[in-house]
């Protein structure tokens, strides 16, 4: 018996800035602040997209930019990610647990779980490989 398929639930969206799609993107071409990855936050509400230029996928560089994120518009309610190894992270998770935020996980090999992100990513793909045609290292 093979794995039993079944419906993907609906996220509840109860308001903005209540929940974060969150995702990584990359690598790219190193720009001269050596950044190669663009850390991807949608809003599930909104569908509002912060975009912020890192130099690894690591988790101090993705809790950098939500404290930044936090200190303008608060902590979202819950955080929605991949299983990278920056979300799966022990600090992640405190992080998530000292601020009180829900976050989870989507099932690996189900990207359409992070769907808005996802969206997001596939938008900015050919986007910026037609901005950087001439200067590759240039996205940012």
């Amino acid at each position: 018996m093979g794995r039993q398929e079944g419906w993907l639930h609906s996220i509840e969206k109860d308001a903005p800035l209540d929940t974060y799609h969150i995702d990584h993107l990359g690598p790219m071409l190193s720009t001269q602040k050596r950044y190669q990855y663009i850390f991807v936050i949608v809003d599930a509400f909104t569908k509002y997209v912060w975009l912020y230029p890192t130099k690894s996928t690591g988790v101090t560089e993705v809790l950098d930019h939500l404290i930044q994120q936090s200190a303008v518009f608060g902590n979202p309610r819950r955080i929605i990610s991949d299983q990278g190894s920056a979300f799966t992270s022990n600090d992640f998770k405190s992080y998530c647990a000292d601020e009180g935020i829900l976050h989870d996980l989507i099932v690996t090999g189900v990207p359409r779980g992070n769907g808005q992100v996802e969206r997001v990513n596939r938008i900015l793909i050919p986007l910026l490989t037609k901005l950087t045609m001439t200067q590759p290292t240039q996205w940012f």
